[in-house]
């Protein structure tokens, strides 16, 4: 529970640094959400998925991708940008190092992993 919420926060910011527009509604909410539950499940059964199959980093590089795919066609639908796609990567990127740093400071910190699934 903690992990999606922590997801939830770095994709709300990362959306909002990119668009430039820090307030929410229900529906951004939601989908914000939804692209969290989706990262916090699916990132994790893709590198694991490749390293059953011995594909070295492929499946974070899928994962990746499908991350990019549903902020685009998920969170980008309520956000003001000129580019969706390049606003998409951005937001994609931005989350994912947000999501390292927390989780390696949180580790070095406190010897505890917040985001246990990443």
């Amino acid at each position: 529970m903690v992990t999606i919420v922590v997801v939830t926060l770095i994709f709300y910011v990362a959306g909002a640094l990119v668009s430039r527009e820090w307030s929410v509604n229900a529906s951004y909410v939601l989908r914000l959400l939804v692209v969290s539950l989706v990262a916090v499940f699916v990132i994790p059964v893709f590198g694991n998925a490749a390293d059953q199959l011995h594909l070295a980093e492929l499946g974070l590089l899928l994962a990746f991708v499908l991350l990019i795919f549903l902020i685009r066609f998920i969170l980008v639908e309520e956000l003001v940008v000129t580019d969706d796609w390049l606003a998409s990567i951005v937001i994609a990127l931005i989350g994912a190092i947000l999501i390292y740093v927390i989780n390696e400071a949180a580790d070095q910190l406190f010897n505890v992993q917040v985001l246990a699934f990443f």
